[in-house]
């Protein structure tokens, strides 16, 4: 079967890059802002795709309950995602209308799609990662992380608290990579401004983890902080709260210990102390119980 290139309209646009219609796009949600992935970013989406002509559905991530994820413009998928997706912005949902040379050529991908076929893609993006760390410059990876740590404080003003623990981890990932006791020898160590831009996102990713109930993720962003800032006292402080709930009384105690050392008189320190020794003893309340139960 042939390769079908009648161009439909039904409020399509064509974006192939030959402009024969072998590319088209509808959008159906407008996405938000002004940036859209590049080639070689890893993008994030639901997609759900389906026979042109027959609508018979062939995969769906969402059916999977999972999003998709893999990098554009570098074959990884069908010609129509790597040329499609750099025209989405995040939050878009729109239509991908691949005729064969964009999707599966003349042979198609049996059983599920027929030789020659036209695919519907229906895609939404959530979100797009940049390049690799060891692929972007120290540059780079400066201005990937603010960025990542402007998305994660919308994110956590929205209350959106997993996005945004997402995008401050992406950031810290990027403006770390290389750092710490190992440092690769080829990436130069980092200056005072990218330190404290470091500690900021870890520090935010932690509260935003806290909010989330991950408490070890949090205890991890913490002393990750610490690396860059010894005496910090938000990383100190929300690393004793992590470890107050995962029932770690005596560390909790310690680190509200370091922030009144650093900052006497400091009323949050002071209250996770009282509260760690309280849930210490009940803890202890509980557990005699149990055991005068088991013995009694």
């Amino acid at each position: 079967m042939a390769c079908d290139f009648k161009v439909d309209t039904e409020g399509f646009v064509d974006i192939s890059e030959e402009q024969d219609g072998g590319l088209l796009k509808k959008i159906l949600v407008e996405g938000t802002g002004d940036e859209r992935p590049e080639i070689g970013n890893k993008v994030h989406v639901h997609y759900h795709g389906t026979l042109t002509d027959t609508g018979v559905k062939f995969d769906s991530s969402r059916d999977r309950g999972q999003l998709f994820s893999t990098k554009i413009g570098v074959g990884q998928v069908i010609r129509g995602w790597d040329v499609g997706m750099p025209t989405m912005r995040k939050g878009e949902k729109a239509i991908l209308r691949a005729k064969c040379h964009y999707a599966y050529g003349e042979e198609g991908s049996p059983p599920t799609i027929p030789g020659g076929a036209s695919l519907d893609f229906e895609v939404e993006l959530f979100r797009w990662d940049g390049k690799d760390p060891e692929d972007m410059t120290p540059e780079e990876r400066s201005g990937y992380a603010l960025k990542q740590k402007d998305s994660g404080n919308a994110a956590f003003k929205a209350q959106k608290f997993e996005e945004a623990a997402e995008a401050y981890a992406a950031g810290a990932n990027a403006i770390t990579y290389g750092q710490g006791e190992d440092r690769d020898d080829d990436v130069p160590e980092l200056g005072d401004e990218d330190k404290k831009l470091a500690v900021a996102l870890l520090t935010n990713c932690a509260m935003a983890r806290l909010r989330t109930g991950d408490y070890d993720a949090a205890k991890f962003d913490c002393s990750h902080a610490l690396q860059f800032d010894a005496k910090n006292v938000k990383a100190i402080f929300r690393r004793g709260k992590a470890k107050l709930s995962l029932g770690e009384h005596d560390a909790a105690m310690e680190d509200a210990a370091m922030v009144l050392e650093i900052e006497p008189g400091n009323k949050e320190a002071e209250t996770l102390a009282k509260q760690a020794e309280l849930e210490k003893k009940r803890a202890k309340q509980k557990e005699k119980a149990m055991y005068s139960k088991m013995f009694g």
